[in-house]
């Protein structure tokens, strides 16, 4: 109940906060657009590079499976026949009743 309070509490705040700072929200959001475009397109670049280095050298090896592919058919057997379906009850053993523990003795104090 603490941790459901507590992020009614933030978002009310949070959205308090970002009605009085919407200039300030929107300042940081504008810087962060070239920053996200700078790291799109610098791993977009390399991506295309990779390709393009791969395609002038040859194309590579084909990976080898690390698994079987063959498909083997196995017959089973029931182990017994599927006549009768029900399950025999057995009856409950009466349980014996435990002992009481014997209470610990007391250390003393020094």
């Amino acid at each position: 109940m603490k941790i459901f309070l507590g992020g009614i509490v933030a978002l009310v705040v949070g959205i308090i906060w970002l009605i009085l700072w919407i200039d300030d929200f929107l300042t940081v959001l504008f810087g962060l657009i070239p920053v996200i475009l700078l790291v799109g397109g610098a791993f977009a670049a390399y991506s295309g590079y990779d390709e393009i280095k791969e395609k002038m050298t040859g194309e590579p090896e084909p990976l080898e499976s690390t698994f079987d592919t063959k498909m083997t058919e196995t017959t089973v057997e029931p182990s017994e026949p599927a006549a009768d379906t029900t399950e025999e009850e057995k009856p409950a053993k009466p349980r014996a009743a435990r002992a009481r523990r014997k209470a610990r003795p007391k250390k003393k104090e020094a």
